[in-house]
């Protein structure tokens, strides 16, 4: 096992790929844990033992997400973030938001010389007095 503390460069690396990045990272207010959203679901890495336990399960990816902040946080209310550490460092506050009512919105790519799925990309959205993202 590496020093990280004594190490002149210390890295951490937590794994993650193109197809599941690390969403969010955030130290505990202690500096002791990271939190993260992977995969929708949150996750927390004790620093001193390089241990990862995920906090939360069901998530779908596409209609159910946990730690993340919704369309209308975002972009109405300047609202980033989807989880809140406690000032102790012993909580986690999250929302899931589940926008399964949400309606897809198909966007066509004109002038491109692709075909089929290529040529086209879905999105879920909450048009106006139509139904919303429910946050939990």
């Amino acid at each position: 096992m590496k020093d990280l503390c004594s190490s002149p460069n210390p890295e951490l690396i937590v794994p993650s790929s193109p197809t599941s990045p690390i969403i969010d990272p955030r130290l505990s207010p202690n500096g002791l844990l990271l939190a993260y959203v992977k995969d929708s679901e949150l996750h927390v890495l004790n620093l001193l033992k390089n241990q990862t336990q995920q906090l939360t399960n069901g998530a779908n990816g596409t209609t159910l997400t946990h730690g993340l902040a919704e369309y209308i946080a975002q972009e109405e209310m300047d609202r980033r973030n989807g989880y809140w550490w406690s000032l102790d460092s012993k909580f986690i506050a999250y929302t899931e938001v589940d926008s399964s009512q949400i309606p897809l919105f198909r966007i066509m790519h004109q002038g491109k010389s692709s075909f089929g799925a290529d040529a086209q990309e879905d999105h879920a959205y909450p048009f106006a007095g139509a139904l919303n993202s429910t946050v939990l």
